[in-house]
């Protein structure tokens, strides 16, 4: 929404510009004038909070914090005016240009924000949620659920021993706690929030079910003594004073984290693309086609997120072989010359860019192992699959931190699968930042374990 509201603010101020020709943005040669006054307003719009989700759910909210962006805002390219040319705009034609901006810019997100309303309701898209116990908690979060339709999920109701008597109890009664699993499976419940008093087996299985299914499992206290050996996040919704705790601190569950990493995953990929296919990639597909007969591109079924399997694509190292499920090892007498190399500096992993412009892998996340894996860990490795929480990525914090290659041993993988949900519990883009320039660091050097 940024984005948007520059544009439509630089329009109104071009059509201003006869007001204050020589102080805004009439002067073409003004460049470095022009691009401050542009980035004043992220700066503003970020300084007081404007564009934050918390901030965008109630239109009193929209207009307190558009106002103060608009005064910060102007406060900063009057200021830089004043400094420019030693003389301020007048008084009368600051007040017109505020209003002729300001109240658009309002107007815009106030439409904006019902039109969404009024979508989401029409063609919802929310994620199925159900509440666990019928205690005094659990019921005030159940009125919240019903009666906040801004929020992006769907309450289907609630589960209890004790069956429903009360009139408006009755209509959201699922049953039992014995049936939780199965209708979670069948309703493709993705949130469930857990309000009964102390059940320590109960919880636990119900954790490791959510664990297994990749379901967001909520706390809603009290719960005296529960111990939590893992980080977690709190949070409330909205303006209710319901505090509810995460089982797992996932920050890219959150829509605003995904939309973040996705939009540079988007804008990282197309550039890598766009320079690599005009520059290196003709000379390794020249290269592969020389080594041994066969395509250039190798594709295969790797699990992504949620265990959704999609095609993963490579440039061929190897000769054409039958054995695609099979761990390359040391000294593989598959891999070609010019294969080696490429495995060497991870310059074989470069069309999954690709991957990453549709969608189904990110730059940087868990890397998508072999599908045979996913018979074969889970079975010895608790949190195998907690790895598919998230999108897959290209590169890793468990590659970068020196696990990568081949998994002769258990405890290898193990070592793995413990630095990807330390990835996964503490994502930042600055993370993904650092995962990045440690990955260009290793592909100048080489790595050891690449074969």
């Amino acid at each position: 929404m940024i984005g948007k509201d520059l544009g439509i603010l630089l329009l109104i101020l071009d059509w201003l510009g006869s007001l204050v020709p020589d102080l805004l943005l009439a002067d073409p040669a003004n460049e470095l004038l022009a691009i401050s006054i542009a980035l004043s307003w992220v700066v503003a719009g970020l300084l007081t909070g404007s564009y934050q989700i918390d901030n965008l759910d109630r239109i009193h909210k929209i207009i307190i914090r558009s106002m103060l962006s608009a005064i910060l805002y102007y406060g900063l390219i009057f200021l830089m005016i004043g400094l420019r040319t030693g003389a301020m705009v007048p008084a009368g034609e600051s007040l017109l240009i505020f209003f002729a901006t300001f109240l658009p810019l309002v107007l815009l997100k106030v439409f904006l924000h019902r039109l969404i309303r009024v979508l989401s309701q029409l063609y919802p898209s929310r994620k199925n949620a159900i509440i666990i116990g019928r205690t005094p908690r659990g019921k005030e979060l159940s009125r919240h659920f019903l009666m906040t339709t801004s929020l992006p999920i769907q309450y289907l109701g609630y589960f209890s021993n004790t069956p429903a008597t009360h009139e408006e109890d009755i209509p959201f009664y699922l049953g039992a706690l014995k049936d939780v699993k199965e209708y979670c499976l069948e309703k493709d419940v993705k949130e469930i929030y857990y309000a009964l008093d102390q059940q320590r087996q109960y919880f636990k299985e119900l954790m490791d079910f959510a664990d297994q299914h990749f379901i967001f499992l909520g706390i809603v206290p009290d719960m005296d003594g529960m111990d939590f050996s893992r980080r977690v996040d709190t949070m409330l919704y909205n303006d209710s004073r319901i505090p509810v705790i995460a089982s797992r601190r996932v920050p890219l569950r959150l829509e605003q984290n995904q939309e973040m990493k996705r939009a540079f995953d988007v804008v990282f990929s197309a550039i890598v693309l766009l320079i690599l296919s005009l520059t290196l990639f003709p000379f390794i597909a020249l290269a592969i086609k020389l080594s041994s007969p066969g395509p250039i591109f190798f594709k295969q079924l790797r699990p992504g997120r949620n265990n959704k399997l999609f095609w993963c694509y490579k440039f061929r190292t190897m000769r054409v072989n039958n054995e695609d499920q099979k761990q390359a090892t040391k000294n593989d007498s598959r891999i070609t010359r010019i294969g080696a190399f490429l495995r060497k500096t991870s310059l074989d992993e470069l069309p999954q860019f690709y991957n990453v412009l549709k969608g189904e892998m990110s730059v940087v996340g868990p890397r998508p192992n072999l599908v045979v894996h996913l018979q074969e860990y889970p079975k010895e490795i608790k949190e195998y699959s907690l790895r598919h929480w998230v999108t897959p990525g290209i590169t890793g914090f468990a590659q970068v931190s020196g696990y990568r290659g081949e998994t002769r041993e258990t405890i290898l993988m193990q070592k793995r699968v413990d630095h990807d949900l330390q990835y996964i519990e503490n994502w930042s883009l600055g993370l993904d930042m650092k995962i990045i320039g440690k990955t260009v660091v290793n592909m100048v050097k080489g790595e050891k374990e690449a074969y």
